[in-house]
Formats: structure tokens, sequence, C-alpha cells
């Protein structure tokens, strides 16, 4: 990604296309105020900046610097769009890490396994997997993330065992969908985040299954195609 030219026309305080004559004028009054002859507060290299504006679009290169500024200016404006629309994954990209099935074949669902048991044991040390293409890196990206949670009785506040309403169990199981938002910076390959999930609570009588969750983000390079040939 090539960085932003120079706004030589902010540094001239003047707006894309202006005449020749408005050029002129304008560097005539900021060089009253920022000649370091005149201002010696004002720092020398911000003087040069405004010379080098003053002679670049007074002069033959600036058609080169207009048609740069215009498609610069293109970009950014399609990137501060693109910043604005995040991009909700679809659901088959946003995957568990080990599924129950793996596990069991492994032998790590057997009773006392604990989940950090079975961490140590895989060399996994993270929850869900989220699948991202290269192309995707320009906007932010959000996870809808399905979660078991208990919520307790309402009725009883979970402290009744003979509670008609959940049977004396207290609590019910459920499931919530947890929407997490990755910003543009965060958004890079193999690394992983953790969420404090008792932070994504929605009211005080659910509770996630799991105190805080880890995140893998894997990116996929972007391969074109290769185009047929004839045998």
């Amino acid at each position: 990604m090539h960085p932003p030219i120079l706004n030589l026309y902010e540094l001239l305080e003047i707006p894309f296309g202006a005449t020749s004559e408005e050029v002129k004028n304008s560097f005539r009054r900021l060089a009253k105020s920022h000649h370091p002859d005149l201002n010696p507060e004002i720092s020398p290299a911000k003087f040069q900046q405004i010379l080098f504006a003053y002679k670049t679009l007074s002069g033959p290169d600036r058609k080169n610097y207009d048609d740069s500024f215009k498609k610069n200016y293109a970009i950014q404006f399609i990137k501060s769009k693109l910043e604005d629309m995040p991009l909700t994954l679809p659901i088959s990209r946003v995957r568990f890490s080990t599924g129950i099935l793996d596990l069991a074949k492994k032998g790590l669902m057997r009773k006392g396994f604990r989940t950090k048991d079975r961490r140590k044991i895989t060399g996994i040390n993270y929850d869900l997997i989220l699948d991202l293409k290269e192309s995707e890196l320009l906007r932010p990206v959000v996870a809808v993330v399905p979660l078991t949670v208990r919520i307790v009785c309402r009725d009883c506040m979970g402290g009744d065992p003979h509670c008609h309403s959940c049977s004396g169990r207290g609590s019910y199981k459920s499931s919530r969908n947890l929407k997490v938002e990755f910003p543009i910076s965060t958004l890079v390959h193999n690394r992983i985040y953790e969420f404090d999930l008792s932070k994504f609570r929605p009211d005080s009588f659910t509770h996630f299954k799991k105190k805080s969750l880890k995140v893998k983000l894997f990116v996929h390079k972007n391969i074109p195609c290769r185009a047929k040939t004839s045998p």
C-alpha cells in the first residue's frame, strides 16, 4: 500500500484546482507569517514545505502532481468508505479449532480431562479460527460466534430445589451469539486474541460457560487463477 502523497494544496491553504494567481497570492501571504527571517519562532522546515508547494504548483510539474493527487485521493476516499462498512464473516468461516469428534478419537473426551489438559496435549491454545481473505483486510471484520450459556432461573434465582419453572436445576442451558469486531489494525495473520467473556454478558442472569475466548486469525493469500492452456 502506497503512503498518501503530501497535500500541497492544504499547505498553501487553497482548494484543489486553484488558479495560478491564487497560488501566488496564497504563497505571498503565508511567506510573511512563516519566513524564518520575519518570524524566528516558526520552524524553517515548515517554510521549506510551503516553498516546495509553491514551486510545484506554479511550475511545469503541477500536472503530474495533480494526476497523482487525484489518484491518491480516490484511493483514500474508497479506503475511508470501506472502513465505515464492516465485513460480517459468513458462519462457514468461523470455525472451532477442534471438534468433539476429533477429541474423542484421540481419547481426550474421557472423564477427568480438562480443557487446559486437552490444549497441552494437542498444542492448540485457541478456541476459534477466523478464515479471512487477503483482500478483506481493508475493512473491519465482524464475527458472530455461537457460545453456550447458563441462564439463572428468574423465578427461584437458582436457590429452590423444588422450583417448578426449572425443576430444581437452578438454571437453563442455552446459547447466545456473540458479536466480536476486529478493527483493521488488528487483522494480522496467525495472531491470537483473547476476550474476557464477562464483559460481553447481556444481563446479570446470563453466564457464559467459558470465562474467556481465544480467537486466531488466519489470512488466506489471494491466489490468481491460472489461465488454461491448450494441450
